[in-house]
C-alpha cells in the first residue's frame, strides 16, 4: 500500500510538472502573437510616449482652447493700445481735389431780387487739423490750417483764394458726463482683467487635460488588466480541464472558470473601442495625429498640503474675481454720474481764434490777414420732463445698490468654494497614501491566491475576489491620483499661484 501511495505521488508531480510547462508555452505563444499585431498594426513612428507634464505643455501652447484665450487677450491689448492712442494728437489732412458743380441755383441779385442762374464752380480745398482730447474737463482743443481756391466759370475764369493761416479753438462742456473720466478708470482695470483671465483659461486647459489624459490612463491600466487576467486565466482554464478529467474539481468550477474567460474577453473588446475614442479625444485637444498611439504614463504623486489662508489670499491678489468686481462696480458708478448729468440741462463752451485773408491772387492771400474771433455759450434748462430725469437717476442708483449685493455674494461663495477644494485636495493626499497602500497589499493577496489556486488550495471564486481586489485598488489608486492633480490644478486656476514654486503664475505673450 505504501508503495502505490508513493507512485500515485509520482504521477502527480509530473502531471503538475507537464501543466506547469505547457502554460509557459500558452503564455508564450500569446505575447508572440501579440508582439506580431502591434509590430505589424503600429509604425514605431507612430507611437507617441506622453507624460502629464507634456500633454499639459501641448494644451496651452496649441489647443484650439489655448488658442482662442490667446486672441482673446491679443484682442484686448489693441483695444487698451486703442484708448490709450485715442488720448495723443490726432492729426488728419483732408481736402476736395476738385469739387466741381454746374447747375442752376436760386440767387439774391445785388439790387435784392432773387433769380435763377447758370453757375459753374470749380472749388479746390486742403485743411490740416490736430485734435487733443483734454481728458481731465471732458473737452476737446483743436488747430487747424487750411486753403481754398474757387474758379468760377462765367465766360472768363474768375479765381479767388482764401487762406485759413491759423484757427485755435476749444469745444468745452461745462456741466455734462466726462467720459474720459470713467475710461481712465475702467480700462486699465479690464486690461488688467483680460490678461489674468488668459492665465486662468490656460490653468483651465491643465484641468481639461488632466481629465482626458486619466481617463485614457485608467482605460489602458483597464485594458492592461484585463489582457493580464485573460493570459492568466487562459492557464487557469487548462489547468481546470486537467483537473476536471482527473475528477477533482467538478463540472460547476470548470464551467465558472470558462464563463469569467469569456467575460474577459467582451470586456477586453469594450476596453479596446473605449480606448479608440479616448485617444482620439485626447489627440485632437492636444492638436496631435489621431491615427498615432499614445502611451501614457503614470504621474508622481504630489506631496504638498495648501494651506487655506494663503489660497485666500493669492486668490484675492491674483484672480479675475476682484479686478471683475472692480470693473462692475465702476461701470455702474458711471451710469449713475451719466443719469446724473443727463438731466436735460446742458452748459457748452465753444470758442475759437483765428486769422485768414480772401484774394484774387494766392500770394497775396497770406498777406496782412485778419482776425476772426467766435466764443459761444450754449445752454439747455428743461422746464417739464415729467420726472423722467429723476427715474433715470434713481434705477441707476438701484442698480448700483444691486450690483453691490451681488459683489459681496459672490465673493462668499468664491471663498468658500475656494475653501472647499483645498480641504478636498489635502484630504485627498491621505486618500491617496491609502489607496496606495490598499494596492500593494491587494497585488500581494492576490499573488498568494493565484499560488494557492494552482495548488489546489482554494477555490475559483476565492482567486476571483481576490483579482477583481487587485484590479480595483488599481484602478481605485488612479482615480485617486487623477483627483489630486485635478485639485491641484483647480487651486492654481483660482489663485494663480503655484504653491510648489511658490511663485505667482504668469505666461509671457509677445504680440
Amino acid at each position: 500500500m505504501i508503495k502505490m501511495q508513493h507512485g500515485f505521488n509520482g504521477f502527480n508531480g509530473l502531471t503538475r510538472i507537464f501543466l506547469i510547462i505547457k502554460s509557459v508555452k500558452i503564455r508564450l505563444i500569446r505575447l508572440i502573437r501579440v508582439a506580431i499585431f502591434v509590430f505589424l498594426s503600429t509604425p514605431l513612428a507612430a507611437q507617441t510616449t506622453l507624460s502629464l507634464d507634456s500633454c499639459i505643455i501641448l494644451a496651452q501652447s496649441q489647443s484650439a482652447e489655448a488658442k482662442h484665450a490667446l486672441h482673446n487677450y491679443q484682442i484686448a491689448n489693441y483695444d487698451y493700445k486703442i484708448y490709450r492712442k485715442s488720448l495723443l494728437p490726432q492729426i488728419a489732412l483732408s481736402g476736395e481735389l476738385p469739387m466741381f458743380n454746374r447747375s442752376i441755383s436760386k440767387i439774391t441779385m445785388p439790387d435784392g431780387t432773387e433769380s435763377f442762374v447758370a453757375q459753374s464752380v470749380g472749388n479746390y480745398s486742403a485743411s490740416l487739423s490736430v485734435n487733443q482730447a483734454i481728458p481731465f474737463t471732458g473737452g476737446q482743443f483743436y488747430v487747424s490750417t487750411g486753403l481754398q481756391r474757387l474758379d468760377v466759370y462765367q465766360g472768363d475764369v474768375t479765381t479767388s483764394y482764401l487762406a485759413n493761416l491759423v484757427n485755435v479753438g476749444i469745444r468745452q462742456p461745462i456741466i455734462t458726463y466726462n467720459s474720459y473720466k470713467w475710461q481712465k478708470k475702467i480700462e486699465p482695470v479690464q486690461y488688467k482683467k483680460a490678461e489674468r483671465a488668459y492665465i486662468e483659461t490656460l490653468e483651465n486647459s491643465a484641468i481639461q487635460t488632466v481629465e482626458l489624459y486619466f481617463s485614457l490612463l485608467e482605460t489602458q491600466v483597464s485594458l492592461l488588466l484585463n489582457t493580464q487576467n485573460k493570459a492568466n486565466n487562459d492557464t487557469l482554464l487548462f489547468i481546470a480541464k486537467e483537473r476536471f478529467a482527473l475528477g477533482k474539481i467538478t463540472e460547476d468550477e470548470l464551467l465558472e472558470v470558462e464563463v469569467n474567460n469569456l467575460n474577459l474577453s467582451i470586456q477586453i473588446d469594450e476596453l479596446q473601442n473605449t480606448l479608440q475614442e479616448q485617444q482620439a479625444a485626447l489627440a485632437d485637444f492636444l492638436g496631435l495625429d489621431r491615427r498615432g498611439q499614445i502611451i501614457l504614463t503614470l504621474p508622481p504623486t504630489i506631496n504638498m498640503e495648501v494651506n487655506g489662508e494663503k489660497a485666500r489670499q493669492e486668490a484675492l491678489a491674483n484672480g479675475t474675481m476682484e479686478l471683475d468686481h472692480q470693473q462692475r462696480l465702476l461701470e455702474a458708478q458711471s451710469n449713475v454720474a451719466r443719469a446724473k448729468s443727463d438731466n436735460g440741462f446742458s452748459l457748452d463752451l465753444y470758442a475759437s481764434f483765428g486769422l485768414s485773408k480772401s484774394d484774387p491772387l494766392f500770394k497775396n492771400a497770406y498777406r496782412n490777414p485778419l482776425d476772426q474771433e467766435q466764443v459761444t455759450l450754449s445752454f439747455t434748462i428743461p422746464i417739464l420732463d415729467w420726472g423722467t430725469a429723476k427715474c433715470k437717476r434713481k434705477r441707476a442708483e438701484v442698480s448700483l445698490r444691486d450690483v453691490a449685493v451681488i459683489i459681496a455674494q459672490e465673493k462668499l461663495d468664491f471663498q468658500r468654494n475656494l475653501l472647499s477644494t483645498v480641504n478636498r485636495y489635502n484630504l485627498q493626499a491621505y486618500q491617496l497614501q491609502l489607496a496606495e497602500r490598499a494596492t500593494e497589499l491587494a497585488v500581494k493577496r492576490f499573488e498568494m491566491s493565484k499560488e494557492r489556486y494552482t495548488g489546489g488550495k482554494i477555490g475559483f471564486l476565492d482567486y476571483s475576489v481576490a483579482q477583481n481586489e487587485k484590479d480595483n485598488s488599481q484602478i481605485t489608486y488612479i482615480q485617486a491620483l487623477r483627483k489630486s492633480w485635478q485639485g491641484y490644478y483647480e487651486i492654481r486656476k483660482l489663485t494663480l499661484y503655484d504653491f510648489v514654486s511658490g511663485s505667482k503664475i504668469e505666461y509671457p505673450v509677445d504680440f
